[in-house]
């Protein structure tokens, strides 16, 4: 990507004004990630049975490891964790729209961080689901999130006498996270 122009942001017009990603579809985990960013209003999602975003609740990370996503074209660094992320969520057939704070807010222009912060209770309880990313799937993850999808009591017994998976889950470093509450 040496040769393509960073994404430059234009700026939120409305006091309610948000950015939401369009993620493009990929059935390979490995490609790279591409979308675009759509200027709309809280007031278009409030209570918008037609059109929908996901809200993506994960951890930054090392804010020194980046990758290179493009966005409408354009070269975009974002944190490991969140390229991450993204290939796990992307559909392999549908665009799919995500809010993801560190794409979705000018992290360079500190008033609108500060008006997009205080609009972030809005911005989740708009979005249609919440997608907690809480790093790569491990066999232990995988099988307690087995157990709490089938419901049945008896496999969450198995799994509550082995600690180990629970353990894994909860070591995670989404659960130390102070915006947990909000999001």
């Amino acid at each position: 990507m040496d040769s393509v122009q960073r994404y430059q942001y234009r700026p939120l017009v409305e006091n309610d004004g948000i950015r939401l990603l369009e993620l493009e579809p990929n059935p390979d985990l490995n490609a790279e990630v591409k979308c675009s960013l759509i200027h709309t209003t809280l007031h278009e999602y409030d209570h918008d049975i037609i059109n929908h975003y996901t809200a993506l609740s994960y951890v930054w990370g090392d804010s020194t490891a980046t990758k290179s996503i493009l966005v409408e074209g354009h070269e975009f660094h974002i944190t490991l964790n969140l390229d991450t992320a993204l290939r796990y969520i992307r559909d392999s057939t549908r665009r799919c729209l995500i809010w993801a704070d560190a794409i979705c807010i000018n992290q360079l222009d500190d008033e609108e961080k500060n008006r997009q912060v205080r609009q972030m209770g809005y911005v989740y309880r708009n979005a249609t689901h919440t997608i907690i990313f809480m790093g790569e799937p491990t066999d232990h993850t995988d099988a307690v999130l087995r157990a709490v999808r089938s419901g049945s009591s008896s496999s969450l017994d198995t799994q509550a006498r082995e600690a180990l998976p629970w353990q894994d889950i909860l070591a995670r470093p989404w659960f130390q996270r102070v915006w947990v509450y909000q999001e």
